[in-house]
């Protein structure tokens, strides 16, 4: 599985050459480098994963610890976004749920209430199960087990999964599901593309994360906190190869194979290309798709043969 090695090495060469950029604009700004311990800037998507490629653009966002930081952020938006663009990265896009400012506080309150809007169950869940810190890493680490408590009761019994975890994270998914008919059919966005990252990246950040809740089942409070933290730390590949070991290398391979295909200039302006009505004329789509099958059905045979039928983890995707 060569180009996922290839993939971590780029992206962590580049997140170095964002994190010493933004590093120097810190400290350099007297209004950042004051606030400098009351924010963290946290990046997802595929240079999270470390997964990149050229193509690939950077997702981020910043947590802070209040509104009054909050406000002097978002007058420095542009520079932290300009330290981005000198790497030569391309920008996100500009409508999504990235590059806002939100504060802990927001974050940890109101989960599954009538304001949880779609963006905000985005960055909370992609801050969770994907998000490494490009800038301020001790305030991610505190901001990220503040999250996770807020997920994990103390009250909580040693038999349970973490289902309150469990359950937004099955949300995120399906929402994540549900939206892409939306920004295909309506907002315009390339169907091809984000279809195939819907079957493999999406796919493989869920599946993923749900390894996470089944290694909680019993556990006490504390070691729960400690898995999920210590699993969430590492990336999507690197947590299924930690709990499943050699029995993952199937579908990794087949992921493998993905992330050669996307990080092809020419197959990502293929796929660019490839709408829902035209789907069937384009080769590398249908091969990538019958392939995705493949994938689905390995990711399946690995839950369960890591988990006995008995796990709770089985019971608690489908009731």
């Amino acid at each position: 599985m060569k180009n996922i090695k290839a993939r971590e090495e780029y992206s962590k060469n580049k997140l170095d050459e964002v994190r010493q950029k933004i590093s120097i604009q810190c400290n350099e700004d007297k209004d950042l480098k004051r606030y400098s311990n009351n924010f963290t800037i946290i990046v997802g998507g595929s240079y999270a994963r470390l997964e990149a490629s050229e193509e690939s653009d950077m997702d981020y966002f910043i947590v802070c610890q209040d509104v009054k930081c909050q406000e002097v952020l978002k007058s420095k938006s542009k520079c932290i976004q300009e330290c981005i663009q000198k790497t030569g990265i391309k920008n996100a896009a500009p409508d999504g749920a990235f590059g806002e400012i939100e504060t802990i506080k927001e974050m940890t309150e109101n989960v599954g209430g009538r304001n949880d809007i779609n963006a905000k169950i985005t960055r909370r869940i992609l801050f969770l199960i994907e998000g490494i810190a490009l800038y301020n890493k001790s305030v991610f680490n505190q901001y990220r087990e503040k999250l996770i408590k807020k997920y994990i009761s103390d009250k909580i019994t040693d038999h349970q999964l973490s289902m309150f975890l469990l359950n937004d994270i099955i949300r995120y998914y399906r929402t994540v599901c549900v939206d892409f008919e939306y920004k295909t059919a309506e907002a315009g966005k390339p169907w091809g593309t984000r279809n195939i990252k819907l079957i493999y990246a999406r796919k493989l950040l869920y599946f993923s994360s749900i390894l996470v809740c089944a290694e909680t089942a019993q556990r006490d409070y504390e070691d729960k906190v400690k898995i999920t933290n210590d699993l969430l730390c590492k990336t999507p590949i690197q947590r299924i190869q930690e709990v499943c070991g050699a029995r993952a290398d199937k579908a990794l391979k087949i992921y493998d194979d993905y992330l050669v295909k996307l990080s092809d200039k020419r197959i990502r302006q293929e796929l660019d290309a490839v709408s829902k009505e035209n789907a069937r004329d384009c080769k590398t789509y249908i091969k990538m798709k019958n392939n995705g099958h493949h994938y689905n059905w390995e990711l399946l045979k690995l839950l369960h043969d890591t988990y006995a039928s008995n796990h709770p983890i089985h019971r608690a995707l489908i009731l």
